[in-house]
């Protein structure tokens, strides 16, 4: 049911990147490249979706990268950066207090710092981090340590910027504002009207999930979680899993019946949201197995799916401008049928094409420790 939910098994048919984002609610983004490639993979292989067209909406400003739920980078459409942002700016506000506190940034200081950026990033710049960092240092702010980072988490948090075009391998920083000016404004939601919808979007886009996974996935505060579950609730099923209540979209996507091993095989992104969206991941990893996929530090390696479930990690390389997939399955006898390897293969050339390659090698090794 899940793989229906997260269009791995029901995938866009159209070629409109925004959607997919805006099916997730949003799209954890930390590792750029990882975050193109989890959009893509909810597209069915005939839209023909590639990496270049993912990047080409970012440029087209259809999806931003910004931070949003959770306090961390994601890929969000255009027309939900603005009431996103704003409704999970007052928990991560709190959260986030003390962390200034150390750093000495309060109230005062930010009335000086955030009309300074603006004044750094007005007429459509796009500045790096470090030239950023020197344009408000000749403004006598301080940026060292981790009082910079504070300072961009904050001007994020209350929507005054969002990631421009990258400059080479470096981001940028640019006004939300203005990088949305073409866009069309939505009229301001309530919001109760927020909640409600963003509870909609991940009971959809994630289910069946549970309260608990929404709390954490959205990042809102326990209250305002509980109630927008229950204002979403005409539109979701309930069911009991594990002895838990969990939650779907009543107008879930079925799965598409495709021919032959399609389905059965997925080279999850870094960082999916079929992974992380979460905060019980057995039904999709074995306990055993979960410390090779998610590391003590936070991180989400690329995960190969088999079934449905987490069956071991992959990574890929460039060579002679031919993708070479190097594969590491928790137990090698996950690929050793007939029909799972041809999945195999399907699933590889469609990363190689995503990323305009064609394909090399498939490299069968050991999943990390």
């Amino acid at each position: 049911m899940r793989l229906a939910s997260h269009r791995l098994a029901s995938p866009l048919t159209n070629k409109r990147i925004e959607h997919a984002a805006q099916w997730s609610g949003a799209v954890q983004a930390q590792e750029y490249t990882h975050a193109r490639w989890a959009v893509g993979s909810r597209f069915a292989p005939a839209a023909a979706i590639t990496d270049a067209a993912v990047e080409q909406a970012v440029a087209k400003r259809k999806v931003v990268r910004t931070w949003a739920l959770r306090g961390t980078l994601h890929l969000v459409a255009a027309a939900d950066v603005r009431w996103l942002v704003a409704l999970a700016a007052p928990a991560l506000l709190t959260r986030t207090a003390a962390a200034y506190r150390e750093v000495n940034l309060d109230a005062a200081a930010f009335r000086k710092i955030l009309p300074a950026i603006q004044q750094c990033l007005e007429g459509g710049r796009q500045l790096t981090r470090e030239e950023l960092f020197a344009e408000l240092a000749r403004r006598r702010i301080d940026t060292e340590g981790h009082r910079g980072g504070r300072i961009m988490y904050r001007a994020a948090q209350t929507g005054l910027i969002c990631l421009g075009l990258p400059n080479g391998k470096q981001a940028t920083y640019t006004l939300l504002d203005e990088w949305l000016l073409l866009q069309a404004k939505a009229p301001e939601a309530s919001r109760e009207d927020s909640l409600k919808l963003l509870a909609q979007r991940y009971f959809a886009s994630h289910g069946p999930a549970t309260l608990a996974d929404f709390i954490w996935w959205s990042g809102l505060a326990v209250g305002e979680a509980r109630a927008a579950l229950e204002m979403a609730m005409p539109s979701l099923t309930e069911g009991l899993h594990a002895g838990s209540k969990v939650w779907w979209s009543a107008r879930r996507p079925a799965p598409t019946a495709l021919p032959g091993s399609t389905a059965v095989v997925h080279l999850l992104a870094g960082f999916d949201e079929y992974l992380l969206g979460y905060t019980d991941r057995t039904p999709i990893v074995d306990k055993a197995q979960a410390g090779k996929v998610m590391t003590p530090n936070g991180l989400f390696r690329p995960a190969l799916l088999v079934g449905g479930r987490v069956a071991g990690t992959w990574q890929a390389q460039t060579k002679k401008n031919a993708l070479v997939l190097n594969i590491a399955p928790f137990a090698a006898a996950a690929l050793s049928s007939r029909k799972t390897s041809a999945a195999l293969q399907e699933a590889a050339q469609r990363y190689a094409a995503f990323n305009g390659l064609a394909l090399g090698e498939i490299r069968q090794g050991i999943a990390p420790k």
